[in-house]
């Protein structure tokens, strides 16, 4: 139905009874020293392990989920004001948050959303210093990592009943650093997010996790010396936009790393013969399927898939080497979330 647009709200619909940029890796990724990684002065090795250290900032800025204005599957069109709404994100900056930090094959793109891929090996400590710029919605911010381990002051996870331990409600103008680590276990691809004081913007009241709706969130990953090496990795954030809780949107959308439908979503690019890895994550409360056309991989029980479902907060590692050329389709397999924005090409050369 091209220049149409359905302005459903899925909350609504529960309640009524029914239910781009490419990150070209090559090797395992993290490496100290590199742009938005401080070494500490006296070298990489404190008390006899690295430490990687990360200037991180929330800010709040103007976002259109869908830049092209139309969705390039289905022929909708969208105006502006259909698909803008006011996002934080987090963004990586030079120490003491002197300068934002260019994207590169190590953080991502570091527009917001996501927010910067952190990157360690197995028995690093990682170092977050965050800093709250929320300037629009001047809300308290937090950071919350899946995967790695820490202690009571780095969780990043407010309490109502506990409303003064640092670092979980970070104030308007004020930071925070989060010291976390990277154990043998810690190997693998896993989210960060916003976990601080629940808000909301319109009558119903607060929304759990609304900073991470909004954007807040990120990538962290870890690798050991078994890690094999790969040619291009991709990192996808699956996540979700709500009408109810968002009203400057005229619909639910569902995104891809910030953005929804073919044309605006990332277009990733490989080469056949490279060794491709692929990150991805889901936040929310909705369950996805990742779905790549034309290609198939090893689950973790080694049998061969082309599609695997992500819960919230639930990650894939999907590696293979690529040997079929072509524009690709990947995307939710979810029929109402495909219909929502999330679909995108994958270009083989």
């Amino acid at each position: 139905m091209a220049g149409e647009k359905f302005i459903v709200s899925r909350r609504g619909l529960l309640k009524a009874g029914t239910a781009a940029t490419v990150l070209g890796v090559g090797g395992l990724g993290s490496r100290a020293g590199t742009a938005g990684i401080a070494e500490p002065e006296s070298a990489a090795d404190v008390g006899g392990r690295r430490t990687r250290e990360y200037w991180v900032q929330a800010d709040s800025f103007s976002h259109n989920l869908v830049p092209t204005g139309k969705d390039d599957m289905m022929g909708m069109t969208f105006k502006p004001s259909d698909s803008t709404y006011w996002a934080v994100g987090y963004r990586a900056y030079t120490p003491g948050w002197g300068r934002l930090l260019q994207g590169d094959d190590e953080i991502g793109p570091n527009r917001g959303i996501p927010g910067p891929v952190i990157r360690a090996e197995a028995g690093d400590i990682v170092v977050v210093h965050f800093r709250n710029n929320d300037m629009h919605y001047g809300w308290p911010h937090s950071m919350h990592p899946h995967g790695l381990t820490y202690t009571p002051a780095g969780d990043g996870g407010f309490v109502s009943a506990r409303p003064n331990i640092p670092g979980r409600a970070v104030a308007l103008g004020d930071s925070y650093t989060y010291t976390w680590t990277a154990v043998a276990s810690s190997v693998g691809t896993w989210p960060y997010h916003d976990h601080s004081v629940a808000q909301g913007l319109t009558a119903a009241g607060p929304v759990m996790e609304i900073g991470a709706e909004l954007g807040l969130f990120g990538i962290i990953a870890v690798t050991d010396r078994h890690t094999p090496r790969v040619d291009r990795e991709f990192v996808l954030l699956l996540h979700d936009l709500y009408h109810d809780d968002v009203p400057a949107l005229t619909q639910d959308f569902d995104a891809f790393n910030g953005f929804c439908y073919l044309g605006s979503t990332p277009t990733f690019h490989a080469r056949v013969g490279e060794r491709i890895r692929w990150r991805i994550a889901a936040l929310g409360k909705e369950f996805h399927v990742f779905h790549l056309h034309g290609h198939r991989w090893r689950n973790g029980a080694g049998q061969f898939v082309d599609s695997q479902l992500l819960g919230p907060s639930t990650t894939l590692t999907v590696e293979y080497t690529e040997d079929n050329p072509g524009d690709w389709l990947y995307h939710c397999h979810v029929t109402d979330h495909m219909a929502g924005g999330m679909i995108g090409w994958y270009k083989v050369s």
